[in-house]
């Protein structure tokens, strides 16, 4: 990606970017009900400095999963696509696994301000799991990808929908944010030095959201999941984590 786009770059760490917040009004696939309470920890698509190389392999499996209490979701409950697999040079290691994608006007409890009339936002749901044997700094690897036919002219026209070598042609991301939305029965991300980790063995659902408008006639046909950054992915070209068939 050219160098004058260098603000819808992914940021080193999640470091100094992530705050905690209480999920509600989440839509797709869990109820307003079902995470209510939930700690949500919130990561922003914007200003980002250039990664360090990570290696990254593709896998299938079904991963750990574990009783949700208070009726919560497990990860066995959830019906996945293939999981991609990527390790990071300082140790840490993670799955994702993309559950569904789809629009919504507020599809994260951070989303403030509605969309324009007559558009929507994107998001996409997916399991993150730390596969490592110690707690992971908690990163959000992907990013949402839209068919350029479904972003409206006047983003288009201001370059915030950005290609991605490997990724389709026709496809393009806007500026997005991630939260945790569901903890599938794990225990809570945990603060040190203003960074936050995951438990090792623990799955998050969690849902990246576009923070500009797409079509309403926007479907999960139309969204792609890809971990391009070269903090996961060495020679930066995207790398698809596939919803379930």
């Amino acid at each position: 990606m050219a160098q004058n786009h260098h603000s819808h770059r992914r940021q080193n760490h999640a470091r100094h970017a992530a705050r905690l917040g209480i999920a509600g009004g989440v839509t797709g696939v869990l109820g307003v009900g079902a995470i209510a309470g939930l700690i949500v920890v919130v990561r922003a698509h914007d200003d980002h400095a250039e990664a360090t190389p990570r290696t990254v392999a593709a896998r299938t499996g079904e991963g750990a999963a574990r009783k949700s209490p208070s009726g919560l979701r497990s990860r066995a409950q959830l019906k996945t696509g293939t999981e991609l697999d990527v390790s990071t040079p300082d140790g840490f290691s993670y799955s994702l696994a993309a559950v569904k994608g789809g629009t919504a006007d507020r599809p994260l409890a951070s989303t403030r301000t509605p969309p324009p009339d007559g558009t929507t936002l994107g998001y996409a749901d997916y399991v993150l799991t730390n596969t490592g044997n110690a707690p992971a700094l908690l990163d959000f690897p992907a990013d949402l990808f839209v068919k350029r036919t479904r972003v409206p002219s006047g983003v288009l026209d201001k370059n915030r929908c950005m290609p991605q070598p490997g990724a389709p042609t026709d496809m393009c991301t806007l500026p997005d944010h991630t939260d945790v939305v569901n903890t599938l029965g794990f225990a809570a991300p945990r603060s040190e030095d203003e960074d936050q980790y995951i438990p090792a063995g623990a799955s998050y659902l969690v849902r990246v959201a576009t923070d500009m408008p797409v079509s309403t006639g926007t479907t999960q046909h139309d969204l792609g999941l890809y971990v391009w950054d070269s903090r996961f992915v060495s020679d930066r070209r995207a790398v698809e984590v596939p919803f379930p068939g």
